[in-house]
């Protein structure tokens, strides 16, 4: 065998050795490090309701609509406002709430501070020393009181009476009538005065359906208020006098009192004129 035929063996060998080589490495698949799945953990927050006094709030105080705010937070679960949290209350509101325990303007206010409308002591819990309830009775004609106020509402009462004038009173102690058949004389006139401000507003009665039946002076149920003794004896005295009204606290006359020629003053210059 000449060196020729030697050469091209060893080339054979020496590639059928490479491409071994190659294929052998080529059919190892290369280990992939797998990593480990981390599952998403829940979130431990949850969404709770703030209230806040905006004032300053005594025992026995009865919450109104601008006395306190209400914040929706979101916190995380350990967190120490949970416990502030008054969810659990259900209402959206405080408005009528009863203070148990005094409360700084600025701190907030928690459940356990609190004495709801619908709790069966709240109206016994509600009255102070020298107060008790006043019934003020609704009747058809000012059933819109059913729908104008809530628990927590300060009103004055007011009274309207017919202001006999002295002209009237001379004639009928002398037994004169008067043109109108026993009207009322063109002298008198109405008169609407502001007896006691504030009174709260303790219960509300439920709405009742109107039937056809009702008399506009029937009385359909009865709104208790907070009063003082010495304003249950103001009422007691002049309830009979005339008409008890129920009206906002503000934006009155501040006089308080109200004559009807005063608003119509072409009635003035009637009885002017007739002498």
């Amino acid at each position: 065998m000449n060196h020729r035929v030697m050469f091209f063996i060893s080339l054979i060998v020496i590639a059928v050795g490479v491409m071994g080589m190659i294929v052998q490495s080529g059919g190892d698949s290369p280990q992939v490090s797998e990593e480990p799945t981390v599952e998403a953990k829940p979130s431990s927050q949850r969404t709770i309701m703030l209230a806040k006094a905006k004032i300053e709030l005594s025992s026995g105080y009865i919450l109104g609509a601008n006395d306190y705010e209400l914040n929706e937070v979101t916190v995380e679960g350990n967190s120490d406002l949970i416990r502030l949290d008054i969810s659990a209350l259900n209402t959206g509101t405080l408005r009528g709430y009863l203070v148990k325990s005094p409360i700084k303007a600025g701190s907030y206010i928690e459940s356990g501070m609190l004495e709801g409308p619908d709790s069966p002591g709240y109206i016994l819990d509600s009255l102070g020393e020298n107060e008790m309830t006043y019934n003020f009775p609704v009747r058809l004609d000012n059933s819109y009181l059913l729908d104008s106020l809530a628990v927590g509402d300060d009103v004055a009462l007011y009274l309207r009476m017919l202001e006999v004038s002295k002209d009237s009173r001379m004639k009928s102690e002398v037994g004169l009538e008067s043109s109108s058949g026993g009207a009322a004389g063109q002298s008198d006139q109405y008169v609407l005065s502001r007896l006691i401000s504030p009174l709260t507003v303790l219960s509300i009665p439920p709405k009742v359906e109107i039937s056809p039946s009702l008399r506009s002076d029937e009385i359909i149920g009865f709104i208790q208020l907070r009063a003082r003794t010495r304003d249950l004896e103001f009422i007691h005295t002049v309830e009979k006098a005339g008409e008890l009204l129920l009206l906002p606290v503000h934006g009155g006359t501040e006089a308080g009192k109200i004559r009807l020629d005063s608003l119509l003053p072409q009635l003035r210059t009637i009885k002017q004129i007739r002498g």
